[in-house]
């Protein structure tokens, strides 16, 4: 007797179990599937998310602030000034370092680099996880334009300035011969 009660205990127990688990299959069959097939559609990004950064590089005066704010030192930033413009050389940022804590971006004082809402980060080689984030390297055509204007201008300068000093040069010359 006792294995045949023991055998309708399980019987019941199982009986039992699979109507938990058919209450629970019910309750969410007949709601809207939240799947998101995620390379097609993606789920919406909170407006604080922390991701891929990007930089406004026009803005940028390569104060190294956002440099000397990184508490691991993943950024490194490369330019020439050339009086109030910037050649960039680079501006890298090693993810494979990068903790994503957003430190580098409030001391910057021209408001230039951003913590962007990408976060597809799939590689095979560890070297691409350094990111330039440079839109274009040396000049802005605009900065290269207001830097050739301002070199033609200098020279003009020069060029004015030395044809005074031989004009000079020849009235003491000739105010020489005179006497």
């Amino acid at each position: 007797m006792v294995t045949v009660s023991k055998y309708f205990e399980n019987v019941w127990k199982s009986m039992y179990s699979t109507c938990v688990g058919m209450r629970i299959t019910w309750r969410y069959l007949l709601q809207k599937p939240i799947t998101v097939q995620y390379p097609d559609e993606r789920m919406p990004i909170p407006n604080r998310y922390r991701g891929i950064h990007y930089l406004e590089q026009e803005k940028c005066i390569n104060c190294l602030a956002c440099a000397r704010a990184c508490p691991i030192d993943c950024i490194e930033m490369d330019a020439v000034r050339h009086g109030k413009e910037l050649e960039w050389i680079s501006f890298t940022l090693d993810y494979q370092k990068c903790m994503f804590c957003e430190l580098c971006v409030y001391p910057c004082p021209k408001d230039c680099i951003h913590m962007g809402t990408e976060f597809a980060f799939v590689s095979e080689d560890r070297s691409e996880f350094v990111h330039d984030l440079l839109s274009y390297k040396g000049m802005s055509r605009d900065a290269r334009t207001r830097m050739i204007e301002a070199d033609k201008k200098k020279a003009e300068k020069a060029a004015a300035k030395a044809a005074k000093a031989a004009e000079k040069a020849a009235e003491d010359a000739k105010g020489g011969d005179a006497n």
